[in-house]
């Protein structure tokens, strides 16, 4: 596992991008024995305060490089939604997916349930709320790293990742609109 050292940047799989602040010895709780500590502000979150052991179960890796993260972008178009019927089973894949700290599988969700909440706008039904929950969630999880390595705004990556789906969109409407018509 790679060390980090004060003042660099990682991604908390819990709390996203992160500035590690101090790096100390410490006994928790009076559990005995001292552990090296991570000490996290997480950026998106000011004033938060994360304390991880070095040796941590929570998964921590490099933040994405800007190169990265456009290779994933030029790769959302082609990448295959999640199909299941049962909202059930969706929802745990989409957990699951989320739950994988990668940011292919972020990518993946929020394609899958950006375009069937397209769908259903389209058909004349409501968007459901477990469906907006999970743009929300997994959208914070790549959006915030994706601005930090940016340097730029979320919304402004979020737009340019929602404008990589701009032809999926407007075929679901059209085929929504044909079907309305017959």
């Amino acid at each position: 596992m790679k060390e980090y050292k004060i003042g660099e940047y990682l991604v908390h799989e819990n709390n996203g991008v992160c500035k590690v602040c101090d790096i100390s010895k410490q006994a928790l709780q009076g559990r005995g024995s001292e552990k090296m500590y991570y000490s996290l502000e997480p950026v998106f979150s000011r004033g938060s305060h994360i304390l991880t052991p070095v040796d941590t179960k929570v998964r921590i890796r490099d933040v994405t490089s800007v190169s990265d993260f456009n290779a994933l972008l030029d790769r959302v178009p082609d990448m295959e939604m999640i199909v299941e019927e049962n909202s059930r089973v969706r929802a745990e894949i989409y957990k699951a997916q989320i739950s994988l700290f990668d940011n292919d599988a972020l990518a993946r969700v929020l394609k899958t349930v950006y375009l069937r909440k397209v769908q259903r706008i389209a058909s004349g039904k409501k968007v459901m709320s477990s469906d907006e929950k999970v743009l929300q969630i997994a959208g914070k999880k790549l959006f915030e790293e994706m601005a930090f390595a940016r340097k730029c705004e979320i919304a402004e990556v979020e737009e340019m990742f929602f404008e990589r789906l701009d032809g999926e969109k407007r075929a679901i409407i059209r085929e929504e609109e044909a079907k309305q018509n017959k």
